[in-house]
């Protein structure tokens, strides 16, 4: 059973799932969901771009290609049907007039520019929008902490600064602003940063008591928000960026975890739930009444999400997915591809 629960694929299915919490109640830790999704991107982005991707052909190429193939195929799919959900209850209009045309049709083809939309169809797509920006540096990040010749934590202090810095300007960069997140990963990766059992229980442990503090008392306005927030809210940002944090050395210990046979499918399932999931909220939150009656409708969605979810990772995503690993795996110069034998002589 541990092992199942300690995947990589299923903590990020656990993340998604969390972000979808965040939209459906009170309980306010989207955002430390999304800062350990960066992390976790820059931990990975590390790993693929330094041991696959720079073994192949024109690598750049192949890894902008790779990454924008598995980015954008379900990132249409997901925007046709919140657009269609959009259209059904007569609200597209709004959403197109609100934006520019230009910048409304480039970020719901692209992604980028998704961030600074006056009203995104899907307010998650915000987070893939900082992804994408930081898609367009990571090979160079990826190469930059690979030489060694500054310290992984010096980097990182220099990537916390800027980032600093960006916040206190207020954000002339959205990129800025989560560049250490991406960097807390890539460090780990460059590092190879293992973290003991025991750190990660003390950590673990750190943010459950943060959360239980925060819930039993009268500061539960830090972490519980809903439609009126009280004035404690405004300290809600700040606690997610501690639970991020605390969260982090699980992040990076479930890395290394064998997982379940299933834990592929929970890691593709996290960004296909990810996504979706906003319409149903959508869906959930226009419902109002008595809480029995709000539980009905909140379970119906949670279902019809994770159900449809499944549909599109078994008939669309895999399939997709399975077509550009191939193309990677092409690609791959002959002296990766195959392992090289020793010369007898």
């Amino acid at each position: 059973m541990l092992k199942k629960i300690t995947g990589p694929g299923f903590f990020r299915l656990f993340l998604a799932l969390a972000v979808f919490v965040h939209h459906t109640t009170r309980f306010a830790v989207g955002s430390s969901a999304v800062y350990i999704f960066f992390s976790l991107s820059g931990y990975w982005i590390y790993k693929m771009y330094i041991d696959r991707y720079s073994k192949t052909m024109q690598p750049l190429i192949t890894y902008t290609i790779s990454r924008i193939w598995r980015l954008l195929e379900t990132f249409w799919l997901v925007t046709c049907l919140t657009f269609l959900y959009l259209i059904f209850v007569g609200s597209l209009a709004s959403y197109w007039d609100e934006s520019g045309k230009a910048h409304f049709i480039i970020s719901n083809l692209f992604i980028f520019g998704y961030n600074t939309l006056q009203r995104p169809p899907i307010v998650p797509g915000w987070s893939l929008d900082i992804e994408m920006q930081f898609y367009v540096l990571a090979p160079f990040l990826a190469m930059l902490f690979a030489w060694r010749k500054i310290s992984p934590a010096w980097l990182l202090l220099g990537f916390a600064a800027i980032s600093l810095a960006s916040y206190l300007l207020h954000n002339p960069v959205s990129l800025m602003d989560y560049l250490v997140y991406f960097a807390v990963g890539m460090t780990a990766a460059c590092a190879d940063w293992r973290p003991s059992g025991k750190l990660v229980l003390g950590f673990l442990g750190a943010a459950a008591l943060g959360i239980f503090v925060c819930i039993a008392s009268p500061w539960r306005g830090v972490l519980l928000l809903g439609a009126h927030p009280g004035p404690h809210a405004i300290y809600n940002p700040h606690l997610n960026v501690v639970l991020a944090l605390l969260m982090v050395p699980y992040a990076i210990y479930t890395t290394r975890q064998p997982g379940s046979s299933r834990d592929g499918m929970f890691a593709d399932l996290s960004y296909i739930v990810y996504l979706l999931h906003w319409a149903g909220a959508m869906w959930i939150n226009s419902h109002t009444g008595s809480a029995a009656h709000r539980l009905a409708y909140m379970a119906v969605g949670w279902v019809v999400v994770i159900g449809l979810s499944l549909l599109i990772w078994k008939f669309y995503d895999r399939p997709i997915n399975r077509m550009r690993s191939r193309w990677v795996s092409k690609r791959k110069i002959a002296a990766y591809a195959k392992p090289i034998v020793a010369s007898s002589s």
